[in-house]
C-alpha cells in the first residue's frame, strides 16, 4: 500500500530512465518518476502525484549529480516537450537508449533475453540540426503570430523562435512565414473556442537539395492564407483542410498545391526521390542511410530473394534493397505515399520493385494466390506496432527472415514476443534517429526456427 502523500519530501537514488526521459528511482519498492533526474543521481524529491503503483515528483535538491549531466543547448529545454535529454551528454544518451530497449524486452518479452544480443546504439557525429520536418500549431501573441511545441504531457503550447535540432532552413522559413502571416492578419485557430482558420504550419526540407515544402492546415479555404502561400519563395506551397476539432491527425483531407510543385526532391545514398506533404519519411535524413544499411545487413540478401516491404511509405526501404533482390513489393495504406513510391521507382529506373495501396493482409493473400512468396519480410509499422492478424499471418507463413524496424521499444518487444515462437531473435540494433530526445529506433533480425 502506498503510504506517500503529495508534497512529502523523500531522498532517492535514480536507477534508470523511463520511456519519456524521466528518471526512475524507488522508495520502499515503489517506483518514483522524476523529470529531469539522471541515472546515478541522488536527489531530494517533493511528491507531486500519487497512485497505488507509482508516484511522481520534482527535484528540490541534488545530493549528488551525474558526471554525465551537461548544460542544455536550447533555451526552451524543460519547457517545451520536443526534447527530453539535452541535459545528458550525447555519449551517455546512446548508452541509455540501449538500456531503454533492453528494459522493454525484460518487461514484455517472455523468452530468454540473455540469448538476445543487444548491440550498442549507432549515433551521429553531430546530434543537432537533423530534423527535416516540423509541424507546428500557430497562435496569436499580442500583435504578432507565433508557433510552438506542446509542453510534455500537456496541451499547453510553448512558443519558440528557434529550435537547435531542426534543420536551419526550417528555422529561417518559419520566421519568414510568421512575419507574412502577421502582416496579412491571417486568422488563426483557437482550440479552446474551436474557431479560426489556420491550425498548423508544416515545413519540410532536405539539406541535400535545399528545396522547401510548406503546407498550411486550415479549417476552411481562406484567401489571405492562400495569398501568403503564393508569396513564399519555396519549391512547394500547399494547403489542406482539417475542420474536425477532435482530430488528432494533422492531415485529414486532400493536399491542394497553390505554387510550385506538390513534391520536393531529396537524396538517399545514390537514390533520388520526391515526396508529397502528407507522405511519411524519416525525420533524420543523415541517419536514415545508416538505418537502411542496418536493414540491408539484417536482410542478408544474395540477389535471389523476393522481398516484401510492409508499411512501406514512399517505398524508400524497398528501393534501397532492390539492387540486391530478385523482386521487391511494397504495401502501404497511404495512397499518396504509394504514388510517390511508384514515381520513385521510375525516377531511378528500378524495374524489380512494385508498390500497392491498401490493407496489408488482403494484399498478402493476393500475392500468395498469384505465386509471390516472400523470402524476406521488412516491417516498419507505426508506433502501435503490427496488427495481430498480420502477426498471425507471418507465423503461419514460410517467410525465412523478418527484419523488424521500430520506433517504439514497448510495442516492438510485445510483437517480438508473439513472433519468437516461430522465429529466433538474432540481434537487436538500436539506432539514434532522434538525438536529444528519449526516442530510439531499432532494427531486429529474426530467422525462422
Amino acid at each position: 500500500m502506498n503510504q506517500l502523500k503529495e508534497n512529502e519530501l523523500i531522498l532517492i537514488t535514480i536507477k534508470r530512465l523511463g520511456i519519456n526521459g524521466e528518471g526512475i528511482g524507488f522508495y520502499k519498492r515503489l517506483a518514483v518518476f522524476v523529470p529531469g533526474a539522471l541515472p546515478g543521481e541522488q536527489v531530494e524529491v517533493k511528491i507531486t502525484a500519487v497512485s497505488n503503483k507509482f508516484v511522481s515528483g520534482e527535484i528540490t535538491k541534488f545530493k549528488e549529480k551525474s558526471p554525465d549531466r551537461v548544460e542544455p543547448v536550447c533555451k526552451y529545454f524543460g519547457k517545451c516537450g520536443g526534447c527530453q535529454l539535452q541535459h545528458l551528454s550525447y555519449k551517455a544518451q546512446l548508452v541509455e537508449k540501449r538500456n531503454l530497449v533492453e528494459e522493454a524486452f525484460h518487461r514484455y518479452y517472455e523468452g530468454n533475453t540473455d540469448k538476445i544480443k543487444f548491440l550498442d546504439t549507432i549515433g551521429m557525429e553531430n546530434p543537432l540540426g537533423y530534423r527535416n520536418k516540423s509541424s507546428l500549431p500557430v497562435r496569436p501573441d499580442g500583435d504578432k503570430l507565433v508557433c510552438g511545441i506542446y509542453a510534455i504531457s500537456s496541451n499547453r503550447l510553448v512558443y519558440i523562435d528557434e529550435c537547435p535540432i531542426e534543420n536551419e532552413l526550417i528555422n529561417k522559413t518559419r520566421d519568414i512565414i510568421l512575419k507574412k502571416l502577421t502582416e496579412w492578419h491571417v486568422d488563426v485557430y483557437n482550440p479552446r473556442l474551436k474557431r479560426g482558420i489556420l491550425r498548423y504550419l508544416v515545413i519540410r526540407c532536405f539539406p541535400n537539395s535545399d528545396e522547401v515544402q510548406v503546407t498550411f492546415i486550415l479549417t476552411k479555404e481562406d484567401d489571405k492564407a492562400i495569398k501568403v502561400l503564393k508569396d513564399l519563395d519555396v519549391k512547394s506551397a500547399n494547403y489542406s483542410i482539417n475542420s474536425d476539432p477532435e482530430s488528432y491527425e494533422i492531415f485529414s483531407g486532400e493536399v491542394i498545391n497553390v505554387k510550385g510543385s506538390k513534391t520536393i526532391s531529396g537524396k538517399l545514398g545514390d537514390l533520388n526521390f520526391e515526396i508529397s506533404p502528407n507522405a511519411f519519411f524519416q525525420l533524420n535524413t543523415k541517419q536514415t542511410e545508416n538505418l537502411y544499411k542496418e536493414i540491408k545487413k539484417a536482410a542478408k540478401l544474395t540477389g535471389t530473394e523476393n522481398v516484401l516491404d510492409c508499411y512501406c511509405g514512399i517505398g524508400s526501404i524497398g528501393m534501397y534493397l532492390a539492387p540486391d533482390s530478385k523482386e521487391v513489393r511494397g504495401i502501404d495504406l497511404n495512397k499518396e505515399g504509394i504514388v510517390n513510391a511508384i514515381n520513385f521507382a521510375k525516377m531511378n529506373n528500378v524495374n524489380n520493385a512494385t508498390f500497392y495501396s491498401g490493407n496489408i493482409l488482403p494484399n498478402l493473400r493476393e500475392f500468395k494466390a498469384k505465386g509471390f512468396v516472400p523470402d524476406v519480410l521488412v516491417v516498419d509499422p507505426p508506433r502501435r506496432g503490427i496488427e495481430l492478424n498480420v502477426i498471425n499471418y507471418i507465423q503461419s507463413s514460410n517467410i525465412r527472415r523478418v527484419v523488424y524496424v521500430s520506433c517504439n521499444p514497448a510495442t516492438l518487444a510485445k510483437n517480438i514476443n508473439h513472433l519468437h515462437r516461430d522465429y529466433i531473435v538474432r540481434y537487436v540494433q538500436p539506432i539514434d534517429m532522434f538525438p536529444e530526445t528519449s526516442n530510439v529506433e531499432c532494427v531486429v533480425c529474426l530467422e525462422r526456427r
